[in-house]
């Protein structure tokens, strides 16, 4: 099939340019649009069996996905992002992003589906995943790396989930010579940097907003395990937890960072086993066949 594709390709790593490799890798064609300087002609020039409208927040494409569905050509949108509780509430219904004929959902907690449905979409939970050309373990680097627990992305995150600060503080605070933060002490990693951190450090603490919402996570929640972190995340129903440790309150992850810290067997073996179990169920290849499943099934 030829799949046209707007979204940010400009960005060395981007989802989009993940999701665009994976599809092509199943012997599809993907026709990259960057969204901020493509044009209407340009994508009407070609045959599309489908289009994917990848949402960036401030970038409103509503007549291009209009005169697609006005000529039979089904839209889709594909987003790791949340809404439900957060200040772009707001913008459901009225972005771009929500006059596609399906989207593909990252949160399908609760409240998103409340939200959802308020608003008369056609969507499907899709989780998140991880590129799989990203998917292996590295050899660790103790001498560039020696921190024994850390924390990758944001720390100021959304007004609405005060949690994030707070255990990033905590951590400081509770193992000051131990824990560092990429993305605020330290700049954030990509690529094989990331693997060699995660195959370095001995605990990767993870969180997603409003972390332990059913049926939502982060793309860390795979991304850590995929990359050949062990991860510890607030325990969330709805996935699969091989190779993952769960806390809920602040205390309850002080004794796993403090069991897993000096029990070694037990944290490679979960580490290896979470790693087996995301290379082969949740790269961004694996999420590219649901979505043609769907489609195929004339679901739009």
């Amino acid at each position: 099939m030829d799949i046209g594709y707007i979204g940010n390709f400009r960005a060395k790593y981007s989802t989009e340019n993940d999701r665009a490799w994976a599809f092509n890798k199943l012997g599809h064609n993907v026709i990259a649009f960057q969204e901020d300087t493509c044009c209407t002609e340009d994508i009407l020039s070609h045959k599309l069996d489908f289009l994917i409208y990848s949402h960036t927040h401030g970038w409103h494409m509503p007549e291009i996905l209009k005169l697609f569905k006005s000529i039979g050509v089904p839209t889709i949108s594909i987003h790791l992002d949340r809404w439900a509780q957060l200040a772009r509430e707001k913008d459901v219904g009225v972005e771009a992003t929500w006059k596609v004929d399906h989207m593909f959902m990252a949160d399908g907690s609760p409240e998103a589906v409340e939200l959802y449905e308020k608003h008369n979409l056609n969507w499907t939970f899709l989780k998140p995943g991880v590129d799989e050309r990203g998917c292996y373990m590295a050899q660790p680097d103790p001498v560039r790396f020696p921190h024994k627990i850390v924390f990758t992305g944001s720390k100021g995150y959304h007004s609405e989930y005060p949690f994030r600060p707070k255990l990033i503080e905590w951590l400081h605070k509770t193992y000051p010579n131990q824990f560092t933060h990429y993305g605020d002490d330290l700049p954030s990693l990509r690529g094989h940097d990331l693997n060699v951190l995660y195959a370095s450090a001995k605990i990767v603490v993870g969180d997603s907003c409003f972390g332990g919402r059913p049926n939502y996570v982060s793309d860390r929640y795979f991304e850590v395990r995929g990359r050949g972190g062990f991860l510890l995340h607030p325990h969330t129903k709805g996935f699969n937890t091989t190779g993952v440790g769960h806390y809920k309150t602040l205390e309850e992850l002080q004794k796993q960072i403090d069991f897993y810290l000096t029990n070694d067997y037990s944290r490679e073996l979960m580490r290896k086993k979470g790693f087996e179990y995301v290379k082969n169920n949740h790269t961004y290849t694996h999420r590219a066949k649901e979505v043609l499943n769907i489609i195929s099934k004339g679901l739009i």
